[in-house]
């Protein structure tokens, strides 16, 4: 099978278009022929060897958490699921697995799901770890009604989930974005834009409930000045300083913080499905490259401007195959 693989950590130079040896499903498991995957920021982060003290060094490697396709295989104790049902789902690369920019993927049954009626494998492949790093940055926030949301980095991958489920769920939300995507930010469900390249929203005088922080670029400091005394600043970085600072803010008082995660528990897929059901949770896709382009959907993620989700799709190839690499 063919598939986008790091031969080092390192640069965009050490990924290629290779061939893999073709997976087969053991206990529990299930092979999935990928029709699509997300390009996200741990894809790029794990290349780069930033993770490397904790997630596998063993190359090549294949990144990708996200992927929808339909049921290849299923190996022995598998139930629910059948050859040709479409499925979505999360991949597990930090931990060793392989990653789902690739034609097929092995991956645990838990870690597969009905897709949910009325998306395209692209939208689909759109959702898992960004949709659900909003779902439980949400939910340890509490309810939501009548209160007031910031969103920073609010067009993007995981930004534009935050501004609809926040606002499906009752909140006043303010987007921070360029003004170029200022229109697209109230479409999804914004109240107020702030144009993130005039104004620093940091140094604004009005409060909110929650900053829900999708770059993961704000430092505690600054949260400090646009949330209330009691407020909560929700980040999707996972570095120790937050940590740390969570625990003491935990202890001390003051505003909470929040690392949000993609849990990946049935009842947040429940959940999930019927915010899509509903219509209230619609995924964007910035860009959609084929496999044999993997390269410029990484630099077109890497470049920290797309709006909503950067999409490879996996299927006939658009241009003739380049020379390939091949790993045994």
């Amino acid at each position: 099978m063919m598939a986008f693989a790091a031969r080092a950590y390192g640069g965009p130079e050490v990924m290629a278009l290779a061939a893999m040896p073709e997976p087969e499903p053991g206990p529990g498991e299930v092979v999935v022929d990928v029709h699509a995957s997300s390009v996200g920021p741990l894809d790029w982060m794990m290349r780069n060897g930033y993770f490397r003290a904790r997630s596998d060094r063993k190359f090549p490697r294949v990144f990708g958490a996200d992927f929808a396709g339909t049921v290849r295989s299923v190996g022995e104790g598998v139930a629910g699921f059948s050859p040709g049902m479409p499925v979505y789902g999360e991949a597990s690369p930090m931990a060793g697995g392989q990653g789902a920019h690739a034609e097929r993927l092995r991956v645990p049954v838990s870690r597969v799901h009905r897709m949910p009626q009325g998306l395209s494998f692209e939208q689909a492949a759109a959702l898992p770890t960004a949709a659900l790093t909003v779902l439980d940055g949400f939910w340890r926030c509490g309810p939501l009604q009548g209160k007031r949301v910031l969103v920073n980095g609010a067009t993007g991958g995981v930004g534009h989930f935050a501004v609809q489920i926040a606002s499906a769920r009752g909140a006043t939300v303010t987007a921070v974005c360029s003004a170029a995507h200022a229109d697209r930010a109230r479409a999804l469900g914004a109240a107020e834009v702030i144009d993130q390249d005039a104004e620093d929203f940091t140094r604004l005088a009005r409060r909110h409930d929650i900053l829900f922080d999708a770059q993961g670029t704000v430092d505690r400091e600054s949260a400090s000045r646009v949330i209330t005394r009691r407020g909560t600043f929700v980040t999707t970085l996972p570095v120790q300083q937050v940590g740390i600072a969570a625990l003491l803010r935990r202890l001390l008082g003051g505003p909470k913080i929040i690392v949000a995660v993609p849990r990946g528990r049935p009842e947040d897929y429940a959940v999930l499905a019927r915010l899509v059901a509903s219509g209230r949770v619609r995924p964007v896709l910035a860009e959609v490259f084929p496999l044999e382009r993997a390269h410029e959907a990484f630099a077109a993620q890497e470049a920290g401007r797309a709006v909503g989700k950067v999409i490879i799709r996996v299927g006939e190839p658009e241009v003739p195959r380049p020379m390939l690499h091949r790993y045994h």
